[in-house]
């Protein structure tokens, strides 16, 4: 790793909403950074869980604020969080999630050589409730006009974060992050993507995402919000937004179809098995089959 003269701080921002049995694995994967100069900012949003608030008053870093709202959300709990940060650029990390000790350093570097880089991160994979990859595309700045890539452990410029008014606390739903992305961008600055997964994503089984992605209205009205906040970037490129929206469309409709016309051969074969099953007395092997035809309908 080079060295950097007069090292920035950076200041990482954890909102924590009850997240006791995970927050001290998360700064665990923090104290083992490469990069020292570290502010951390806690940011106790309301928590009501008595092991939570326990093991805050327990938690030790060397440089540390722990702050207290509301319960007002993670948008508006990151802001609070920044506007008392001390760092030139800003870190969000939730309290359960886990990074790779070269994430920062690297991300500082690149910020460092290029004035004009607004966002830094990588690619992450998935661990807990589920495991792998995450699949989100490498970045492009196309596919992220149509929609978020990034994840909201990325490295940003607190300078940016002033000028473009901070993350929208407007967005109850979710999506602040993207917001912030596309305000950034509207700024004229550049992302830069490790190839490289330096961050660990927690799949709880019940979390803000799960519940913003099983709600039309929500994505509905979200999606509305962010175009109208973003609309003069929209427009600037126009073009490309809607040659790219009609051929999701078109891959969305072609995937649906496909999944349509499985469905239905396994919905046949069912008939057929239980035709069989209605015949004559039920064989071990075709309560094995039978089995396999609903674990791949419905993925149990």
């Amino acid at each position: 790793m080079k060295t950097i003269e007069n090292e920035p701080c950076v200041s990482v921002i954890m909102p924590c909403y009850n997240d006791g049995q995970y927050i001290q694995e998360t700064i665990q994967s923090l104290k083992e950074q490469i990069w020292k100069d570290i502010e951390l900012i806690i940011i106790d949003d309301g928590s009501d869980d008595a092991q939570t608030i326990q093991v805050l008053r327990e938690i030790e870093y060397p440089r540390m604020q722990l702050m207290h709202t509301d319960h007002i959300g993670p948008a508006a709990a990151r802001n609070r969080g920044i506007q008392a940060a001390t760092g030139k650029y800003i870190f969000p990390l939730d309290a359960d999630d886990l990074i790779e000790k070269e994430y920062i350093s690297r991300a500082v570097q690149v910020m460092e050589k290029h004035p004009n880089m607004g966002i830094v991160y990588c690619h992450g994979d998935l661990f807990g409730e589920q495991t792998g990859k995450w699949d989100l595309p490498d970045y492009n700045f196309r596919t992220l006009l149509q929609d978020n890539i990034i994840f909201v452990t990325s490295l940003f410029r607190k300078a940016d974060w002033e000028e473009v008014g901070g993350f929208c606390e407007e967005l109850k739903a979710g999506m602040e992050d993207y917001d912030l992305w596309l305000s950034i961008l509207g700024l004229g600055r550049e992302v830069y993507q490790f190839p490289e997964t330096y961050f660990h994503y927690r799949i709880k089984p019940v979390s803000r995402t799960t519940k913003f992605q099983q709600s039309d209205e929500a994505v509905q009205e979200t999606y509305v919000q962010l175009y109208e906040r973003h609309k003069d970037l929209i427009l600037q490129h126009i073009d490309e937004y809607c040659i790219d929206l009609r051929r999701t469309m078109i891959d969305q409709l072609r995937q649906n179809r496909q999944k349509g016309i499985e469905i239905e051969r396994l919905k046949q074969e069912i008939v057929e098995l239980k035709r069989e099953i209605a015949s004559q007395s039920a064989e071990p092997k075709k309560d094995s089959k039978m089995k396999k035809i609903i674990q791949k309908l419905f993925g149990k």
